[in-house]
């Protein structure tokens, strides 16, 4: 591979940025080698848990929920896969067999409850190879979900008590998204010696079966993951980033390249991948590679270190935003197919079009909202009044 999306990330060297996030997908060392036999370029271990009922996986723990406006669903991965099963000795093996078994980067995941384990658990990690930690002060589900007001405090002791047990070894908090203000904490974490920050672990979620009027799956809270979350997680990440001095592993829905392109763009240094290896198994990694290589030659960059954050001076302010009112929509003649679904939608009634015919703009009614090209992807297309 060549050096072309090479980057380096809280000391790490990175053949590219798409890492295999910690989950099932990475629970061993057989799963660890099945990430770099597909091209990932790091792999995050399941996560150790010191709060023992969540080493254990309830039944069933999997769903994909498929919602929204006719025509426009989306996917949620809901999911109650719990931790590493086994205490730290077990992990800590684990951790020696994935070094003898794979080149890439192992990055140990660690989720305690008391504060003075944080240290021990982080120095097992280290001892046993892992070439960097991330701590999780945060869990979905299980007896470890963090409130809100409790998750910072809790996230800056365990940065600490980490640290001061990795010696030179990196290490990394993976944050809640359920913050009042996320930007705040990312910055606390970075100034209390975390060495990258992930945005973020899953948030909860429920699903409510009609038929037997109770929750699915396993019947309570889960995890809830997949592409609906992007847009949410590229918010704080681009408002975010400029505060930090510590790079940022991005996580949350990535399923094709675009996604990747896009977080990096928002400021993160790599992207974390999981629900999508679940859903379509390794061979997701190559293409997703792939894409973003052809992305990088296309655009005329030196390397994918240009794409890192160059959305940001591009996001505008609330004043900034145009208000003129000055656009109308326009149909090109060639293009429309007369399904007349653009005067469906459209709420002020400045489109005309009967059953099989061309549809007509009226110029005096349009808004200039722009729902209408969305919706056409085809024959519409917005101008300057």
């Amino acid at each position: 591979m060549s050096d072309l999306l090479r980057v380096k990330f809280a000391g790490l060297d990175l053949s590219h940025p798409i890492i295999a996030a910690s989950a099932g997908t990475t629970k061993d060392a057989e799963h660890a080698a099945r990430a770099q036999e597909a091209g990932f370029s790091a792999v995050v271990l399941k996560s150790v848990q010191e709060e023992t009922v969540n080493r254990y996986n309830p039944f069933p723990r999997f769903a994909v929920i498929r919602n929204g406006v006719p025509g426009y669903e989306s996917t949620s991965f809901m999911s109650y896969e719990q931790a590493f099963e086994g205490g730290i000795d077990e992990y800590a093996e684990t951790v020696r067999q994935a070094k003898r078994r794979i080149d890439i980067p192992i990055i140990a995941s660690v989720n305690c409850v008391e504060e003075e384990s944080w240290a021990p658990y982080t120095k097992a990690c280290v001892e046993a190879g892992a070439d960097a930690v991330e701590v999780v002060p945060s869990c979905p589900v299980g007896l470890f979900v963090r409130e809100a007001a409790e998750f910072g405090p809790v996230a800056e002791r365990a940065v600490v008590e980490a640290k001061r047990a990795a010696g030179a070894i990196p290490v990394g908090v993976k944050m809640t998204q359920q913050l009042t203000n996320p930007v705040h904490w990312a910055v606390r974490l970075g100034e209390s010696g975390a060495d990258w920050i992930t945005m973020f672990n899953r948030s909860p979620g429920l699903q409510i079966d009609l038929g037997t009027r109770r929750p699915i799956m396993h019947g309570g809270i889960a995890g809830h993951g997949g592409p609906w979350v992007v847009q949410s997680v590229m918010r704080w990440i681009i408002a975010a980033a400029p505060h930090l001095r510590s790079p940022i592993s991005a996580t949350g829905g990535v399923s094709r390249w675009e996604d990747v392109a896009r977080y990096l763009l928002c400021g993160a240094t790599t992207v974390q991948v999981a629900s999508a290896v679940y859903m379509k198994g390794y061979g997701v990694a190559a293409p997703m590679v792939k894409g973003l290589t052809d992305y990088v030659k296309s655009s005329g960059l030196s390397g994918v270190g240009e794409l890192i954050g160059a959305a940001i001076p591009h996001v505008k302010s609330l004043s900034e935003a145009d208000r003129s009112g000055r656009y109308r929509a326009e149909v090109d003649p060639a293009l429309c197919v007369r399904c007349g679904r653009c005067r469906g939608i459209c709420i002020y009634d400045a489109i005309e079009c009967e059953a099989g015919t061309q549809a007509r703009v009226l110029a005096d009614r349009c808004d200039g909202c722009g729902l209408c090209e969305q919706v056409c992807g085809r024959a519409i297309s917005m101008h300057r009044k």
